[in-house]
């Protein structure tokens, strides 16, 4: 359900997207890291002896890999070069996809299957999850090739694998140990601050699972194996193994603060991303603040502290993490997006509240209907932002009421003009994005329908199927 809700959008190009599709096409067509040929299309890249190179974590790139050697090997000359823009923006939503789509929606089902082993009944195990998949900053991100959204599904799915061992309370099995290790290591491949997150999970592994020396052994084999690979590609390509692409980055604000663009938090910043309407993650997904009930509820019933303890411990560090950045804006962007790895978490948290069932059937139709509205409300702004433009520019200080709901209310979706292969949006230029109604030869909202659809249908069914008895 949530994979075809992905599929549906192409959003074409962008400084972010453009690097990291250049760094995967310079791998499949030329076997090489540096981006040389392909450099002028974004300003986000590094350069080191004369050479440019992608400056993001190479995770996402090595992802798509797969899907653009299939599309580059099945397609003719002609495609390549005469067709070329054609064929790359075919090629890049399918590496979006694939590297981005795919690994959201399996999270989205490890998310279900978490809140299953935690005694969540299945229908409000599947109601949070989709809210999760659908109703936050999830769904825009996962229609970008950015980092954001993979790095935040191998974090989820790794925690929901030593979750789920220590909830059959039983000797972990060694294969779903290093199965957890490679996808917490793919995760700070993907994007570095990742190992904000890693460290408490695996500190709650080490803690919670026995016995403690097989769970550092196996646990510690996919970590390894993932860093070696990783390391590996910082040796090569920027001379070491702890050398970072942002070391050789072009953007000045790289080298800002006192680490990597990170200085002292900002309550500005902390306000900007968390309730203003400019970046606030409350904002457009206030159905998130369930957290804080939601954390008491699980805290209250003692059998998930130590779960509580890791969701909590890595909300507050990536807030603490995007409130320090000097852009903590995140550019051009519908809301916070440095903290998009979080919101599974946080969402884990606000499953609490389903824990806690109301004395008067009364109160329990009222709370149902004011999380149904809030969850509605959010998976609104997020379909509006997705369907028009997810990265709105920075200047713009209302996003959803100056700019995405006049061009959703007007008919205006997928306005982006910058294609995978240009530096910039000419403005009145042609939209370089779509979405698949419009490929089909639908306009304005009724472009829209298919989708629509298709989540009505799949959602009756899932309403169906996890009827209880």
């Amino acid at each position: 359900m949530v994979l075809c809700a992905y599929a549906y959008f192409y959003q074409a190009g962008g400084w972010n997207q453009n690097s990291r599709f250049d760094l995967t096409r310079a791998l499949v067509e030329h076997g090489t890291a540096s981006i040389d040929r392909t450099h002028r299309n974004t300003g986000d890249k590094s350069r080191r002896d004369g050479h440019y190179y992608c400056d993001k974590a190479p995770g996402i790139s090595f992802l798509a890999v797969p899907a653009y050697a299939a599309g580059h090997a099945l397609a003719s000359p002609a495609q390549t070069t005469a067709g070329k823009a054609d064929f790359l923006a075919w090629s890049a939503y399918a590496s979006t996809v694939w590297s981005v789509g795919v690994p959201a929606a399996l999270a989205v089902v490890a998310l279900y299957l978490l809140l299953l082993a935690f005694s969540i009944p299945a229908r409000k195990s599947a109601a949070l999850a989709l809210a999760y998949g659908l109703a936050s900053l999830a769904f825009p991100y996962a229609t970008l090739l950015y980092g954001h959204q993979t790095c935040a599904a191998f974090l989820l799915i790794g925690f929901a694998l030593l979750a789920g061992e220590r909830t059959r309370e039983t000797t972990p099995r060694p294969a779903i140990l290093v199965g957890a290790g490679l996808v917490l290591g793919a995760a700070v491949a993907v994007e570095y601050p990742a190992a904000l997150a890693v460290a408490p999970i695996c500190i709650y592994a080490v803690a919670t699972l026995a016995p403690r020396r097989r769970v550092l052994v196996c646990l510690g084999a996919g970590l390894t194996a993932m860093g070696v690979a990783v390391a590996a590609y910082h040796w090569i390509v920027f001379g070491g193994p702890l050398t970072l692409p942002y070391d050789f980055s072009t953007q000045p604000h790289r080298s800002q603060g006192v680490f990597m663009g990170i200085g002292a938090p900002d309550p500005e910043a902390l306000w900007g991303i968390t309730f203003s309407s400019y970046r606030g993650l409350f904002y457009s997904s206030p159905w998130l603040l369930l957290a804080v009930p939601g954390a008491l509820y699980w805290w209250r019933g003692q059998k998930r502290r130590p779960e509580v303890l890791v969701c909590a411990t890595v909300a507050i560090l990536y807030v603490w993490l995007n409130a320090s950045l000097v852009d903590w804006q995140g550019g051009w962007a519908m809301g916070a997006r440095y903290l998009v790895p979080a919101i599974p978490f946080i969402a884990i948290l606000a499953a609490g509240v389903l824990t806690k069932t109301p004395r008067r059937r009364v109160l329990g139709w009222a709370r149902a209907g004011v999380i149904t509205l809030l969850v509605a409300w959010s998976a609104a702004l997020m379909l509006l932002g997705t369907a028009v433009k997810p990265e709105v520019p920075t200047r713009i200080r209302e996003p959803f009421a100056t700019f995405l709901w006049p061009a959703f209310r007007d008919g205006h979706l997928a306005i982006s003009t910058q294609s995978i292969d240009s530096i910039s949006a000419p403005h009145g230029g042609p939209p370089a994005a779509w979405n698949l109604g419009q490929i089909f030869g639908l306009g304005g909202l009724w472009s829209l329908a298919p989708l629509l659809l298709a989540l009505a249908v799949l959602g009756a069914w899932l309403w169906r199927a996890t009827r209880e008895g």
